[in-house]
């Protein structure tokens, strides 16, 4: 899976899941790769074990580091900067005060998508309908526009925060 880092400069760097690999119930592999203007910067192999209920990482085997807790974090602290995270996806706007990116506000389940990429939308319009705490939403657009993209399809699970569908004013 991809991910993006944006800070607030709108710099930009890319994280690629490439490989994972279970060794037991207590041990996972991650390979990661990390590319800069499509280039690959970095390659690397990070085991992470689970030992009395808290997460240890290595990327050797032999020294182990306690991981903090996380809870799939959209915002990662470094020692001088601060960084958005977009799983998966990088909104076009980089995730700012965009109306055309179509968010979810809280976790819900697709139940039908009525729009198409490339299709002329007005302000107010339906374009998906998203099951959330047993009640259908109606998912409308922020502008008139085109429909740019559909990240979600009928029937995906989505937790919050994540990227539906973008359009683009026209």
């Amino acid at each position: 899976m991809r991910t993006y880092l944006i800070d607030s400069d709108k710099n930009e760097y890319i994280v690629d899941l490439t490989k994972t690999r279970a060794h037991s119930a207590e041990m996972v592999e991650f390979e990661f790769r990390t590319i800069k203007d499509n280039q690959e910067l970095n390659k690397e192999t990070v085991f992470i074990r689970k030992l009395a209920d808290q997460y240890f990482a290595s990327t050797d085997g032999v020294k182990w580091n306690k991981l903090a807790r996380q809870d799939s974090p959209s915002i990662l602290l470094n020692v001088d900067r601060v960084f958005k995270l977009y799983r998966g996806y990088k909104p076009s706007t980089l995730g700012g005060d965009n109306v055309g990116g179509l968010f979810t506000q809280m976790p819900g389940k697709v139940v039908k998508i009525m729009a198409q990429v490339g299709e002329k939308v007005a302000k107010g319009q339906t374009l998906l309908i998203l099951e959330a705490m047993k009640m259908e939403n109606e998912i409308k657009s922020g502008l008139d526009g085109v429909v740019k993209a559909i990240h979600v399809k009928s029937g995906d699970a989505l937790e919050n925060g994540i990227l539906m569908m973008e359009v683009e004013e026209a």
